[in-house]
């Protein structure tokens, strides 16, 4: 292992390879990657590789963790979590170094690939979520008066279960699952679709809520349904506007939020991070969640897109990230919603960002070699 290690901090003291040939693969689930160099990443050189590094550990602990032999990224050509084994060991290595030493890493030992979807469109939509925080109480009084209900145990995967109107309207009551009461019914019904929230109970407590499951009913966005009966102008049918939009009209918002069927149920947690899908600590602006029919978690993305500000200002989002998440909102070949973390800042983020952008797809040099001989 020491000799191999010093190998390995050898080879990340050169200079970036770059292959002369380009390839373009075609994946399962109408995914194209068409190769490019390192240099086409726009401000590449200039992000927090890092931090990004950090992140991605994350993710190889829990290759890490796995039969070496089960298959994680199926979509790609039954790529295992041994395939990871070797840029996870060095990624290990790396923790105490230096940036231009990480750098190095990602550009010697993996290859970007811009992700096309269907017809060769790299063009998609990025969102983004957070942690919330709520104001709650362990019981029902006139002010903490909507449950946050934990997971029924006759819940069935993949079964349809009670719709959202369903369990507003008391589908739910009286089943002892009733993990607390908040004071806000638009708040929660957001906080179901970043799933998770802290929430600051009357008792000067702190809970952290995560997410235990969900109905199995489509995910319906009413920001759709409230543009075509002209609720909101277009230019509001982000969060931000739709939430607006549901806190100053109190008198119609169940209605417009029961749109939506899907439902989430959570369950308390004690842990310093928000964990993902992937079973993974995400990490904010490094975590996105990505549709895991299409995109392998684990999988290194830089993104490009636009982060919206409340004031309708805009800057340029470049970084590199790990697809550790999904949400039942998530579809398609380029769809990504970065995880922005907690706090004022983060909620700003989440709320306003609806933008277009594409993301380029980092393989390890042994996967790309592998889907080849496929």
């Amino acid at each position: 292992m020491f000799f191999r290690s010093i190998l390995i901090l050898s080879l990340l003291l050169t200079t970036s390879c770059l292959f002369s040939k380009k390839v373009t693969i075609k994946a399962k689930s109408n995914l194209k990657l068409k190769e490019v160099n390192f240099s086409d990443l726009d401000n590449w050189n200039e992000d927090d590789h890092i931090e990004a590094l950090r992140a991605f550990s994350h993710s190889c602990r829990k290759f890490a963790k796995m039969n070496q032999n089960i298959v994680v990224a199926g979509q790609l050509g039954n790529i295992t979590a041994g395939d990871f084994r070797d840029v996870c060991e060095i990624a290990e290595v790396l923790r105490n170094l230096g940036s231009k030493q990480t750098k190095n890493f990602f550009e010697n030992w993996f290859r970007p690939f811009l992700v096309q979807g269907k017809n060769g469109n790299s063009q998609g939509i990025f969102t983004g979520y957070y942690e919330a925080t709520l104001n709650g109480s362990k019981n029902k009084t006139e002010k903490y008066k909507y449950p946050v209900y934990s997971k029924p145990k006759n819940l069935l995967a993949n079964e349809e279960y009670l719709t959202r109107a369903e369990i507003e309207n008391g589908g739910l009551s009286n089943k002892k699952l009733e993990i607390l009461y908040v004071d806000d019914k638009v708040d929660l019904f957001f906080a179901h679709i970043q799933g998770s929230m802290r929430v600051k109970m009357n008792d000067g407590r702190e809970v952290r809520l995560s997410y235990a499951g969900r109905n199995n009913q489509p995910f319906i966005p009413i920001a759709n349904n409230m543009l075509e009966r002209k609720l909101i102008p277009r230019s509001k049918t982000n969060s931000a506007g739709v939430r607006e939009w549901l806190k100053e009209n109190p008198d119609e918002a169940d209605d417009i939020m029961n749109i939506n069927n899907a439902y989430t149920f959570f369950r308390v947690f004690d842990g310093e991070y928000v964990i993902g899908a992937q079973s993974v600590p995400l990490t904010a602006n490094r975590s996105i969640a990505i549709d895991d029919e299409i995109i392998p978690y684990g999988s290194l993305l830089w993104v490009e897109t636009k982060l919206k500000k409340s004031n309708g200002d805009q800057e340029d989002f470049n970084k590199l990230m790990v697809a550790q998440d999904t949400g039942s909102a998530i579809n398609g070949s380029v769809r990504g919603d970065i995880f922005f973390g907690n706090g004022k800042e983060a909620e700003e983020n989440a709320f306003y960002m609806a933008s277009k952008g594409q993301y380029f797809i980092l393989l390890p040099i042994n996967i790309v070699e592998k889907m080849l001989a496929n």
